[in-house]
């Protein structure tokens, strides 16, 4: 498993992309930490994560669930940010 961990700049970054892609290819499971927006869930998605974690739920979880819900059904019906299959 490729664990992304690391700043923001660093998780987001093409090089980060590429070791996914990479990982991914050799059969490896990829994982992003601290996915906590819908921007970041959607990289995570077009980075082709099999997983995520992060805080965002447990701040207010009542607001936040249906909103992480509604991102969740979103990354169903919207093209990725690389065109590349999730």
């Amino acid at each position: 498993m490729l664990f992304l961990a690391g700043s923001t700049e660093w998780k987001t970054s093409p090089a980060a992309h590429r070791l996914a892609v990479e990982a991914r290819e050799r059969g490896l499971a990829v994982h992003m930490g601290r996915v906590n927006s819908r921007r970041r869930l959607r990289i995570a998605q077009a980075f082709g994560c099999a997983s995520c974690d992060g805080t965002y739920l447990a701040f207010g979880p009542d607001t936040n669930l249906p909103r992480l819900l509604a991102w969740m059904n979103e990354l169903h019906t919207t093209p990725t940010l690389f065109g590349d299959e999730a």
